[in-house]
C-alpha cells in the first residue's frame, strides 16, 4: 500500500495531510475543483493566481498574492488570507474590512471586481507596480491599476505603472480592477481612422501645444502629465474645433510627457516631447 503526503500551507502555517492508499488520494483530489493529476498523478493547482509586484525608493520589492479559491470571500478568510507584518522598509499590502494583508482569498474575479491596495513609503521618490507572474489568466484578461489620485486607468499588461508619491502613508490611491470604465462602448467608441488622425504636437518657437481633431469629435479636457505622474498642465477645450493651440504661461522643463484628451467617446492619450 502506498502513502503520499501532502503538504498544505495557510500562510504561515504548514499541514501535513497523509493519505493512506493511492486510490483514495486520487479520488480525494478529483472531488476538487482547484486541483487535477497531470500524467505522473501529481497534484496541480488550477486556481488563478494574480502576484503583484512593488518596488519603492528603497529598492526593496514587495510581491502579493491574490487567488481564486471558491471556498473563500471578499471578507476575511483566515487560511486563505495572509495578514501583513510590519516592517521597516517600503511596502504595499491588501486592505480586507480595513486590515492589512500580503495574501488575499477570493471566490471569483472578473470585471466587475476591484480590490483595495495601500502602501507606504519612507522618503520621497519614484516606485512601480507591476505584475510579477500570473497563473491561469487567458491572454485576453486584462488587469488595471486605477489610481484615484491622477484618476487614470493603467493596464498593467501593457507595462509596469511608475508613479512619484512623497513619504507616508496612503490607503486610499490604488485598487486592482479588470475594466476600465473610460472604454466606451462599441456605439461611442472611438474607431482606428479616428485614432489616427487624432494628433498632438508641441511648436517649441511659439512655446504652444497644438491639437489637431480632423473627425470633429467632441472634445472636453487636455492635461498634462510627466514623468512622474504629476498633472502639470490642464486646459478645457472647445468642443468642436478641428485645431487648437494652447500657449504656455512658461516654458515647460524638457522632456517627455504624456497628453491626455479627454472626448465624448472616451480617453485618448498620447506622449509628446517638450523642448
Amino acid at each position: 500500500m502506498k502513502t503520499s503526503v501532502i503538504n498544505i500551507v495557510f500562510a504561515a502555517v504548514v499541514i501535513s495531510v497523509v493519505f493512506i492508499g493511492e486510490s483514495f488520494a486520487i479520488s480525494s483530489l478529483e472531488q476538487s475543483n482547484a486541483c487535477s493529476l497531470n500524467e505522473n498523478n501529481t497534484p496541480v493547482d488550477n486556481r488563478r493566481k494574480i502576484r503583484l509586484g512593488f518596488t519603492g525608493p528603497s529598492t526593496m520589492h514587495r510581491q502579493l498574492l491574490l487567488t481564486e479559491d471558491e471556498n473563500a470571500t471578499s471578507g476575511i478568510d483566515w487560511g486563505y488570507d495572509g495578514a501583513y507584518y510590519a516592517t521597516p522598509y517600503d511596502d504595499m499590502y491588501w486592505l480586507i474590512d480595513g486590515q492589512l494583508f500580503t495574501i488575499q482569498g477570493i471566490d471569483v474575479v472578473d470585471e466587475s471586481s476591484n480590490f483595495a491596495i495601500g502602501f507606504h513609503t519612507n522618503e520621497d521618490g519614484m516606485n512601480t507596480i507591476g505584475i510579477d507572474a500570473l497563473e491561469n489568466f487567458s491572454e485576453d484578461f486584462d488587469l488595471y491599476l486605477y489610481d484615484n489620485e491622477l484618476q487614470v486607468h493603467h493596464n498593467l499588461r501593457d507595462s509596469e505603472y511608475e508613479f512619484y508619491s512623497d513619504a507616508g502613508v496612503f490607503l486610499n490611491r490604488f485598487e486592482l480592477v479588470f475594466a476600465d470604465p473610460q472604454e466606451s462602448s462599441d456605439a461611442l467608441s472611438l474607431d482606428e481612422n479616428e485614432l489616427d488622425n487624432f494628433n498632438i504636437y508641441y511648436n517649441s518657437t511659439s512655446n504652444t501645444l497644438v491639437l489637431n481633431n480632423p473627425s470633429s469629435v467632441k472634445l472636453k479636457g487636455l492635461s498634462i502629465y510627466n514623468i512622474a505622474s504629476q498633472l502639470v498642465h490642464h486646459h478645457t477645450l472647445d468642443e468642436f474645433s478641428t485645431r487648437q493651440t494652447i500657449r504656455f504661461n512658461n516654458k515647460p522643463a524638457n522632456g517627455t510627457y504624456i497628453v491626455m484628451i479627454e472626448t465624448e467617446r472616451g480617453v485618448v492619450s498620447q506622449k509628446v516631447l517638450l523642448h
